[in-house]
């Protein structure tokens, strides 16, 4: 039976650590750990960030002045249809998880079932639920298996092959394991997209020592790549895009090594491209979607420049996803560097967040046209 949530998510080296949550040490607190929804960049992303350390350590929170200074305050559907998510999944107790709230309550239990069908109503963003689902159930010692209905590749989100080709392996290598699969895509507006994920208990938190520049370490950093999908759309409309992000590569040296062209089942028309390079040293992705009047060869464009916005400052990870990689190493025993593009406010904000339950400290540094983030968990010192 699907949980039908219908609302619309728009947009989205080998120390082990301690990982069962009977053995963390939660932080001190005589009732509810207070967040500050405003702090930061002021977004979902400290509402994701405190709900997922929520669960990991065990510790009730109540988050408060959520999106206080935004236009429009308070909860969105897409932040509370995955509260209502990740509530089910844990057995919390919830308070404020409706839309137009400013202030939650969450008391996280255990997750007793192994699996749950979730249906995200029209474009809801599958791939946003899941930054916030898989480390949460992962870090928390569970196993666990979605099948959800929703948008696989829609705006303000990354596309489902950014998450299956450069969040996968990425996670994978600071021990968080997830396949995910596809069968349908689902477009905006109409949506009706099918996926399903299988979500790996974690057993121990990676550090990541990944500080040097792209090229200049031992690390295998893989080789371009390319995938460009359409559906209910002419098969020339993925030609169009990839051919459209090679010719933009070209002049920077860039060959594409592999490339996938194809045309997908859906229920509504659309497209997506996705460029990447994932290595043992290297997870960078750039994608983009098509769009009613939008050119399929903009379309390619937009991946390639965006793919070039990481690749050119020779970092170790985009900007992207260093936003979730970031609180995950906040649960390592041991230090981690990442060289990245640039510094994100939702970086910073969900480093902070992280801060509050595992004393780890943060910084970053310039390193010409990248940064350098560096983090020390507490008991590492």
């Amino acid at each position: 039976m699907l949980a039908d949530f219908g609302e619309y998510l728009s947009g989205f080296r080998r120390a082990s650590a301690v990982t069962t949550r009977a053995l963390r040490h939660p932080p001190e607190s005589s009732g509810p750990l207070e967040v500050d929804g405003s702090y930061g960049e002021g977004g979902g992303q400290i509402l994701r960030t405190a709900v997922c350390f929520s669960m990991v350590f065990g510790v009730p929170i109540h988050v408060s002045r959520i999106r206080a200074g935004r236009r429009v305050p308070g909860l969105r559907p897409q932040h509370a249809a995955t509260i209502k998510i990740l509530s089910e999944i844990c057995s919390a107790e919830v308070e404020g998880a409706r839309v137009g709230s400013t202030e939650l309550s969450f008391s996280p239990r255990e997750v007793s079932a192994t699996r749950g069908s979730f249906d995200l109503g029209t474009a809801a963003s599958i791939p946003l639920v899941l930054q916030a689902v898989i480390p949460a159930v992962s870090l928390m010692g569970s196993s666990y298996d979605m099948d959800l209905v929703g948008g696989t590749d829609v705006p303000w989100s990354p596309t489902s092959d950014y998450i299956e080709r450069v969040v996968a392996p990425a996670m994978k290598a600071v021990g968080i394991g997830f396949s995910f699969k596809v069968d349908r895509r689902g477009y905006y507006p109409n949506g009706g997209g099918r996926a399903s994920v299988h979500i790996e208990a974690c057993e121990s938190v990676q550090p990541l020592q990944l500080d040097s520049k792209r090229g200049e370490g031992n690390e295998d950093d893989g080789a371009v790549s390319l995938v460009s999908r359409c559906g209910k759309l002419p098969v020339s409309v993925a030609e169009r895009q990839a051919r459209a992000a090679v010719i933009a590569l070209r002049p920077r040296g860039i060959e594409i090594l592999r490339r996938d062209i194809s045309l997908e089942e859906s229920v509504s028309p659309g497209s997506s491209i996705l460029v990447s390079q994932e290595g043992d040293g290297c997870f960078i992705g750039g994608d983009s979607i098509g769009a009613r009047e939008k050119p399929a060869e903009k379309v390619g464009r937009e991946a390639a420049d965006s793919f070039l916005a990481a690749f050119t400052t020779k970092a170790r990870a985009d900007a992207h996803l260093a936003d979730m990689l970031g609180p995950v190493l906040c649960l390592s025993d041991s230090p981690s560097e990442l060289l990245i593009p640039y510094v994100t406010e939702h970086l910073r904000t969900s480093l902070s967040v992280a801060k509050q339950f595992t004393s780890a400290d943060f910084q970053f540094k310039d390193r010409g046209d990248a940064a350098l983030l560096s983090i020390s968990p507490l008991r590492a010192k």
